[in-house]
């Protein structure tokens, strides 16, 4: 039973740095607009560099749950017109839906993380750090199997990976876009997606990198005497 605890505990511990790097990457505005700047994006797409940031700023307050909508106006290619059309706006409902659902999650694991640390504080004062670190180890080994695999895939074929995941997370094809007439995928390029997914993998990695050193010096240096490694 405690070890089966720990164990959970290590995967809730994971799933919230997972969320939280996405969240605190992909919906921060700062992330994208030096990106911008560096591949000079908004003259290559014909729009003002206001415009392109504005329309950032619009789409991830939207994901946020800032705001209700995502409508907006931008002029491109020297046309006035609404940022987003009709599919750009009906995607986008389906993105939000899918990060809202990964925040439930990610709340989910952490009450029940808190909760898991509480039963071993109870009932296993003296050892509650030892099986925690050592359940979160066991569940590091098998998410490293993962990142592994994922990181391996987005490296060599970022472009296929990208495409397996909207359809797996998806049940239309509204994320195929067209550049000549859907705005949303000129302003955000596969080279930005690529950019973000390694930004928020790396950052996961190092708050693994962190929690596991931590772990392992705790089992090695600090488990009590007798505790079953």
């Amino acid at each position: 039973m405690r070890r089966v605890l720990s164990f959970i505990f290590g995967w809730c511990f994971i799933i919230v740095c997972v969320v939280f790097s996405i969240k605190s990457t992909a919906l921060n505005p700062d992330f994208y607009i030096p990106k911008y700047e560096e591949m000079d994006l908004a003259s290559d797409i014909g729009v003002s560099k206001k415009d392109l940031n504005q329309s950032i700023r619009l789409l991830l307050e939207y994901l946020d749950d800032k705001r209700a909508d995502i409508k907006g106006y931008i002029t491109w290619y020297g046309v006035s017109q609404e940022t987003f059309n009709e599919k750009e706006t009906s995607h986008m409902v389906d993105v939000k839906a899918l990060y809202q659902n990964a925040l439930r999650v990610a709340k989910t694991a952490l009450i029940i993380l808190v909760m898991i640390v509480l039963y071993f504080y109870w009932n296993e004062t003296e050892c509650m750090f030892a099986y925690l670190s050592k359940g979160f180890l066991t569940a590091m080994f098998t998410f490293i199997f993962m990142l592994v695999f994922f990181g391996f895939w987005i490296f060599t074929d970022f472009t296929s990976f990208w495409t397996w995941f909207h359809t797996i997370f998806f049940t239309n094809q509204l994320w195929l876009l067209d550049p000549n007439t859907d705005f949303m995928i000129c302003m955000l390029p596969e080279t930005i997606f690529y950019k973000l997914v390694l930004a928020c993998v790396i950052k996961v990695i190092c708050f693994v990198v962190l929690a596991s050193g931590l772990a392992i010096y705790y089992m090695v240096k600090k488990a009590p005497i007798g505790f079953e490694r």
